[in-house]
């Protein structure tokens, strides 16, 4: 059996890796137009949900997010024009936050006068199936619309996510029911829905 030098041992292993590093990141630059584009039908699929179009393939989500929607060029957040389902305009806002094992986001649809829920559309990167992972479901997101981002007093409360029985000083029209079993995955998306205020 023939023995190999431990230098030439060190300079094959050395050599293989380099060559598949090479590989792996050729296939990756390869990938990169499919993966974006990808993430920017994805993307639109969440926003044409949130304003009440549901089920819109992946294959034409980007067509139809352009001829229905335009990006707001005057704030420093993502937010857009949109076109919703029943025929009247909103306010798309794209938020962001933490769950229990990653990050989570979403967008918010509101009115023009950017007192009232219309619609909106969470998802998460590695949040617990059946538990935080319910940020996502349809019934969640129900949940929202009509809520109002304003008391009576016309000051931000935004819409609170706290759990059933609590927080009774929160009126109905200012919160929604947090998910069973998922607290911080529910308290992430409360924070997100208290970044929704604009700059004055």
């Amino acid at each position: 059996m023939k023995k190999f030098s431990n230098t030439y041992i060190f300079v094959y292993v050395s050599a293989l890796v380099l060559l598949i590093s090479v590989v792996l990141a050729l296939v990756s630059i390869g990938l990169k137009p499919r993966r974006e584009a990808n993430q920017q039908a994805e993307k639109c699929q969440q926003i044409l949900k949130a304003a009440g179009y549901p089920d819109v393939p992946r294959k034409k989500a980007i067509a139809m997010f352009d001829t229905l929607a335009e990006k707001d060029t005057l704030t420093d957040r993502e937010t857009y024009h949109i076109r919703c389902a029943d025929s009247t305009s909103g306010i798309v806002v794209h938020v962001q936050g933490k769950g229990l094992w990653g990050p989570i986001w979403g967008y918010v649809v509101l009115t023009d006068d950017r007192t009232t829920v219309k619609g909106v559309a969470f998802a998460h990167k590695s949040e617990t199936p059946g538990l935080g992972a319910k940020i996502s479901d349809d019934e969640f997101a129900k949940a929202f619309v009509g809520k109002i981002l304003y008391d009576n007093s016309g000051n931000f409360t935004s819409v609170r996510v706290v759990k059933k029985g609590q927080e009774s000083d929160i009126r109905e029209e200012n919160r929604v029911d947090a998910i069973s079993g998922a607290t911080i995955t529910s308290k992430g998306v409360d924070k997100m829905m208290r970044n929704l205020k604009f700059k004055d």
